[in-house]
């Protein structure tokens, strides 16, 4: 057993003991409190620092998401944009083959047609050329044909006045007529010449165009009575007056009138006539009708050229007549033309500007 003295020791002890395991007892109460305020804040350091990393991962991500989505988009517009550039370098590169492709093809056919032109304007010339050649030679030929058939008349009449001057009346007749012949085709000649030169001059003066016609008629009376042919005039007062070169009217009445009496045969009818015509009745158109053979229709067409005959081998002319009339016709101004169907006869029509008052009435 202890000793009285050593009771409180022992009792110190086990309180010094019990205050020790107090206080171990605290402290690691305190140590475990620490450690899991240690613990938890570790956690809670871990949760934030995860957080964040998810965070920052998710941010990286929208980054790279948008980043990627930037690099696409401006892909998109770079692949655009060459495209583009390529779309437009190829539509130019088109534009320039198309135009030098049209430049050449328009080229090619502008050379085309020149040469063609030209072919043509050759050929035409070739034709001209023959046919003035032709038409020189057939001219030569009517020519002489009818200069030798008047002189040779002139001749014959000289030779029988000089062997035996009993009927000196018909055969200075007949001298008369040839010379008239030849003086004709002379004069011609002549105008043909002046109007291929532009020389041909025009004495206009108003004049009746009854007058005319019927003057006309009366030359040609004794001619065609001696075919057995009907020759009259028909004018009408109210064609008054004209205004023309009297002497080329004559001259164009006279073509017309011979040649249908040339044409007309025997028992057949020729007619002059004349009416008012064109706008509002301001000219005249005068008339020469027969009843002969009539022409082809491929002969009407070049009827009024330079010696054109209505058969190929007929030498009652030198086929100048008609091409004057119709330059004389023109020149006033006024037009010719004729109406013609085969075995019925022709009628040849021509105008001239009128004048519908005589004025030496009103001076």
């Amino acid at each position: 057993m202890a000793s009285e003295k050593d009771l409180p020791r022992q009792s110190e002890r086990e309180k010094s003991d019990e205050t020790l395991r107090d206080s171990d007892s605290a402290s690691e109460h305190q140590a475990d409190f620490d450690r899991d305020a240690e613990r938890v804040e570790a956690d809670r350091a871990k949760l934030q620092s995860r957080s964040d990393s998810d965070a920052s991962r998710d941010l990286g991500r929208a980054d790279v998401a948008r980043s990627g989505a930037k690099r696409q988009a401006e892909g998109d517009e770079r692949l655009r944009l060459e495209r583009q550039t390529s779309d437009q370098a190829i539509k130019g590169e088109r534009l320039r083959t198309d135009a030098a492709t049209e430049k050449g093809r328009s080229h090619h056919q502008a050379s085309a047609r020149s040469s063609a032109e030209l072919l043509s304007q050759e050929q035409k010339s070739h034709q001209r050329t023959r046919a003035t050649l032709t038409t020189r030679e057939e001219f030569l030929a009517i020519v002489s044909h009818d200069l030798r058939n008047p002189l040779n008349n002139i001749s014959m009449a000289a030779q029988n006045l000089l062997e035996d001057p009993g009927d000196v009346k018909e055969m200075a007749a007949s001298i008369n007529r040839s010379a008239g012949e030849m003086l004709g085709l002379i004069q011609d000649l002549l105008d043909v010449e002046r109007m291929a030169l532009g020389k041909l001059t025009l004495h206009i003066e108003p004049h009746d165009v009854s007058e005319i016609i019927k003057e006309a008629v009366e030359k040609f009376k004794g001619t065609a009575a001696s075919k057995g042919i009907t020759l009259e005039a028909a004018p009408q007062a109210v064609c008054g007056y004209v205004v023309c070169d009297r002497s080329r009217v004559m001259q164009v009445l006279s073509n017309l009138i011979g040649n249908a009496i040339k044409f007309t045969p025997a028992k057949g009818q020729i007619c002059v006539s004349c009416q008012r015509a064109g706008p509002e009745g301001g000219e005249v158109r005068i008339s020469v009708s027969d009843t002969g053979e009539g022409i082809a229709p491929e002969k009407i067409k070049t009827i009024f050229e330079r010696f054109s005959q209505i058969h190929n081998q007929d030498r009652r002319g030198i086929g100048l007549g008609l091409y004057i009339a119709k330059m004389m016709v023109e020149e006033h101004p006024g037009r010719i033309w004729v109406e013609s169907k085969l075995g019925e006869g022709s009628t040849f029509h021509f105008t001239l500007p009128l004048r519908s008052a005589d004025p030496r009435s009103q001076q």
